[in-house]
């Protein structure tokens, strides 16, 4: 067993405090720190995908799906360099295809569980969906396949899913706020949500490992795969 292995095992059996506001406030504040990053890379994102749909039509959906978890890892990657005071540069957003296929990987399995989920009754989805939700962060930030990662994520999250699922709905709500806002709001909500999201792993996994005096952090991790 590693040390991160180690450190999870006990975070999983000894539970933790969820803080919702606090991973609120703190994305937020991630977000406004690198903003103009985060508007930037947003904003370019969608431009390249609305160029696909031009150029590709109905199969600019494929390309999409394929290179997006590795989009949202890039911003992850950003949001972990602000909160250790460094000031990444444009093309840290693209590091997150780095792990390009583990997540490309954990995009199609977890997507196909959760899609058998919503299949029965919508709630078995909805449960997957809620407790998959770590699963992108424990590889990029701790170097997991994906299916351990996805097996991870779900104990942690079972240990308090309802807390977890309350999180992600204020999340689901804001974003749907940026996209009626003329769909341009978006490319502030998302990333600012993507914060929020980080700020919930870095205080649950990586407070976990801190806690047990583990090395290794979710934070370092990220420098030793560079």
């Amino acid at each position: 067993m590693t040390n991160n292995d180690y450190a999870i095992q006990k975070l999983i059996d000894e539970g933790y405090e969820f803080k919702s506001k606090q991973y609120i406030e703190e994305g937020l504040e991630l977000f406004k720190k690198g903003m103009g990053g985060f508007v930037g890379f947003f904003a370019a994102m969608l431009g390249l995908f609305v160029v696909l749909n031009y150029i590709l039509g109905s199969y600019s959906g494929f390309i999409t799906n394929l290179i997006q978890p590795a989009f949202i890892a890039g911003v992850l990657l950003v949001a972990n360099d602000i909160l250790m005071n460094k000031k990444p540069d444009f093309n840290r957003f693209f590091d997150g295809f780095k792990f390009f296929l583990p997540l490309l990987l954990l995009s199609i399995v977890t997507g196909v569980l959760v899609m058998i989920g919503l299949l029965f009754l919508i709630i078995p989805g909805i449960y997957l969906s809620v407790s998959f939700s770590l699963s992108n962060m424990l590889v990029v930030f701790l170097g997991y396949d994906f299916w351990p990662a996805m097996e991870i994520s779900r104990k942690i999250v079972s240990k308090d899913w309802w807390s977890f699922f309350k999180f992600f709905l204020i999340i689901f709500l804001i974003n749907l706020g940026g996209i009626l806002a003329c769909g341009v709001g978006v490319i502030f909500t998302a990333p600012a949500t993507l914060c929020m999201t980080y700020c919930a792993f870095e205080d649950i996994v990586g407070g976990a490992i801190r806690k047990y005096n583990i090395p290794e952090t979710p934070n370092q991790t990220i420098d030793e795969n560079e």
